[in-house]
């Protein structure tokens, strides 16, 4: 058994030796202390007399255990390997062996695998996917996505590391799924097995580290000239350090992020601040020719108590907000208020807080700021990021409107400005003429052109023409924005992940799954490496779980959307489509408490800002009302949610009414829609497919798309449409496909996928056994439908004959697989 310290090995062994070995092991640990007296680490096992004749021999006739374990056998004295090769030679006894990877071992230890003498396993670092399921299974809980690719990280998969780590604190659990907490801190134990790691060093290999663990990466050249090259070289060798090639340069870092930990907390205060501000003068000295060493030389002149800077620290924190480490930002534009930045430090600082979600100190900063004296480029600046966080952040939307519609600046461009952002508030707020009638003016100014506006307004262009269900023009107006955008140096996040929302919604009303499921995670990557940015996670983690819903996979949209919620803030818009999408898949498991708890949820915590934000909760109301078996309730919800939202998401709503049973009701109203693009158009067929032949047609349309959920209720209805005519045969192949595809999906419970429990059943009957089935009395139900208590006994007496259920117990468990 192989591998790094920290694989495993040893309790591999252990644990597998406590359920196959016939006997007790007899243990061998091999230690360096042992290693300096012959046959040292057998001294357990051989008899105290001293050997007559051969000692290798006696040692090997003295050993009775039927089963001996060799640990960490590369520390095993010349004697004792000489003795653990001549066991297996001659198989005195059965062996298990375990050695380092990284260390080198005795010859005759090599020779067992080497002479096929005994077979090796060689234990590799746990991938991400393995962390995942190891921390699952170990916290008895999901962990969200960006928590275990920071533990995989921080672990490099070592096992041993990833238990240390978990137990230092560094998650905890918040709406079932467990979260990462804070910074990275270390048990003693974890400390002294990376110090072990790390080994005994030289002054100038120390110097080399310490370096390297406050400022990594640093180039080859720069780390010569500020300590040892021929150092550096050593730690290469010794496999502390990792040289990597970026163009032309050689770009030095440490071998694993915990090496960091250990040097830094070995450098006293005076140490640490010296090494950052020599990093400081280096880098400045070398002309700050990367991206990154503006925010890298202001942190270092900050931590090493230099006299501040304004504008560096602000060229810093800007730099910090484009790559999303907000917190990074948050604290420079801090240290840039605190030392005299002026009106440009609490702009950047109400900017961060904006983009942290946290808006109430938002807008308590921006409109402290607003009381400076600013510049007409400031004031431009204050009023469309206050605005964004009254409108988003605060659900304030007349007084986002009153506070851009209050200023009147000189300058046509940035009145267009301005505009540009009245648009793109207009547009989200639902208003698409309003909108519109803004976008032509911008156009008649034709001063946005080449400018950093004119991306902006091509990003809002974007949504209104997703808004107006016109997704292909969506796409093309996104392609083109996102060229333009590509030339800023920086790449501009927050138009580009507005830019891919729109795109993601796009391809969804295409029926493009695919795509859609590719832009949600471009969206997520922007949230930076470990997902600093919540909102990404947020707005990209919905739209993933929006993906899995429509392709069925409904459990696992559920447990994606359970994940995303529970990093929400207390109040935001993002917390429709987050718990709209975690309501509508508890009701489509039938989760009828939990769909209830998540929509009260919202009622405290979304923002009805506008349609985007509204739709995904209404129509996890629709499917909830459809859940409790109200189908004329969830019916009469989805038609008005149908004339009260916009174009993009109107034939959605009408689906559904044809997905509950009532295409007629609808299919005028479809055909009147701006249906574009095959998803929409198959829509159109199902609410006009009146026979089993049309309904199996349009169930492959949708399987074709990739839409298992909706393609399983067209064969389940076109089974009770053959069925009706007599088509035993047609209707029996139907359901067999229906319930195929069903499986798919999950435990999905819709009223549709009833049928193929109980085929026989009018949707009269239908509705008053899922009423049954949730446990309301025959008066409650009679007064839900106005219908009088004596006809809902003879109907539930017809549902029981027809059905073999002899309770309300048992019909739950038929309907809703309960037990």
């Amino acid at each position: 058994m192989a591998g790094p310290p920290g694989a495993g090995k040893s309790r591999l062994v252990s644990h597998a030796l406590g359920e196959a070995a016939p006997a007790p092991a007899a243990w061998v640990r091999a230690t360096e202390a042992a290693a300096a007296l012959p046959l040292g680490a057998f001294a357990a096992l051989l008899p105290a007399e001293p050997p007559q004749g051969n000692p290798l021999g006696w040692a090997a006739a003295a050993i009775k255990a039927p089963l001996v374990v060799v640990d960490d056998a590369h520390l095993l004295d010349s004697a004792s390997a000489a003795l653990l090769h001549h066991l297996v030679v001659h198989r005195r006894t059965r062996v298990v062996v375990t050695v380092r990877t990284e260390t080198p071992a005795p010859d005759a230890v090599q020779a067992l695998w080497k002479d096929d003498l005994l077979p090796r396993l060689d234990l590799s670092p746990l991938t991400e996917e393995e962390t995942a399921e190891l921390l699952a299974a170990a916290l008895r809980g999901p962990v969200e996505p960006a928590a275990v690719s920071r533990l995989w990280r921080a672990s490099d998969g070592n096992a041993l590391w990833l238990r240390e780590l978990v137990l230092s604190g560094l998650l905890a659990c918040a709406g079932g799924v467990w979260r990462w907490r804070g910074e990275v801190t270390m048990t003693p134990s974890l400390r002294e097995a990376i110090a072990g790691r790390i080994g005994e060093l030289t002054g100038d290999e120390r110097e080399v580290l310490e370096f390297l663990a406050y400022g990594e990466p640093l180039g080859a050249d720069l780390l010569a000239d500020l300590s040892s090259e021929a150092a550096v070289e050593r730690l290469e060798d010794r496999a502390l350090v990792a040289v990597d090639r970026d163009g032309k340069r050689l770009q030095v870092r440490l071998a694993h992020p915990l090496y960091g930990e250990v040097i830094r907390s070995g450098c006293g205060l005076l140490r640490a601040r010296g090494l950052m501000r020599r990093l400081a003068d280096a880098v400045a000295a070398a002309g700050q020719r990367r991206r990154e060493d503006v925010l890298r030389v202001a942190v270092w002149r900050l931590d090493s108590g230099a006299p501040a800077d304004p504008t560096l620290l602000l060229a810093g924190c800007d730099r910090a907000r484009v790559t999303r480490d907000l917190r990074l930002a948050e604290r420079l534009a801090r240290a840039a208020v605190e030392a005299g930045g002026g009106a440009a430090a609490s702009l950047a600082l109400a900017t961060v807080l904006f983009y942290s979600d946290r808006y109430d100190e938002s807008e308590q900063v921006f409109a402290a700021a607003d009381r400076l004296g600013l510049s007409p480029e400031q004031r431009i600046d204050c009023t469309v990021h206050r605005a964004f966080n009254l409108f988003f952040g605060l659900g304030r939307v007349d007084d986002a409107f009153a506070l851009i519609d209050g200023v009147r600046p000189g300058d046509p461009e940035l009145a267009l400005g301005l505009l540009g952002t009245r648009a793109s508030l207009t547009a989200a707020a639902g208003d698409l003429p309003g909108a519109e009638t803004l976008m032509r003016r911008i156009v008649a100014h034709d001063l946005a052109h080449g400018s950093r506006g004119a991306r902006a307004h091509g990003v809002t262009r974007a949504a209104i023409l997703l808004y107006q269900a016109r997704p292909s023009e969506c796409l093309e107006q996104a392609a083109a924005t996102a060229a333009d955008i590509a030339r800023e140096p920086y790449g501009l996040p927050s138009l580009t992940s507005s830019l891919l929302d729109s795109v993601a919604q796009a391809q969804l009303v295409l029926g493009d799954l695919d795509a859609a499921a590719r832009t949600a995670d471009e969206g997520l990557r922007l949230g930076g490496e470990f997902g600093a940015w919540p909102r990404v996670i947020h707005q990209f983690g919905a739209q993933q779980a929006r993906v899995l819903r429509m392709r069925g996979k409904v459990r696992e949209a559920h447990d994606r959307a359970r994940e995303v919620c529970a990093s929400l803030p207390e109040r935001g818009p993002l917390a429709g489509p987050c718990l709209g999408e975690l309501a509508h898949a508890q009701a489509l498991l039938g989760d009828v408490a939990g769909a209830a708890e998540t929509l009260e949820r919202a009622d405290t915590m979304a923002l009805p800002v506008g349609p985007p934000y509204i739709f995904p909760l209404e129509t996890a109301r629709v499917w909830s009302l459809a859940a409790r078996g109200d189908l004329s309730g969830a019916i009469s919800a989805s038609l008005a949610l149908a004339s009260a939202t916009l174009p993009c998401y109107e034939a959605f709503a009408l689906h559904d009414v044809v997905r509950l049973g009532q295409a007629g009701l609808v299919a005028a109203r479809l055909d009147a829609s701006r249906a574009e693009g095959p998803l929409l158009a198959t829509f159109v067929r199902h609410a006009h497919a009146r026979d089993g032949g049309a309904l199996v047609e349009v169930g492959g349309e949708f399987e074709r798309l990739g839409c298992a959920l909706y393609a399983a209720e067209a064969y389940a209805q076109a089974a009770v449409a053959h069925r009706r005519a007599g088509a035993a045969r047609a209707a029996r192949a139907a359901e067999t496909r229906a319930w195929q595809v069903a499986q798919g999906c999950q435990g999905v419970r819709t009223p549709a996928l009833m049928g193929l429990e109980l085929p026989d059943l009018t949707p009269r009957q239908r509705e008053m056994a899922l009423l049954a089935a949730q446990g309301l009395s025959n008066r409650e139900i009679a007064e839900r439908l106005v219908l009088s208590v004596r006809t809902v006994a003879n109907t539930l007496g017809a549902v029981y004959e027809r059905t073999g259920a002899r309770d309300r117990r048992e019909l739950a468990e038929l309907l809703m697989g309960r037990e």
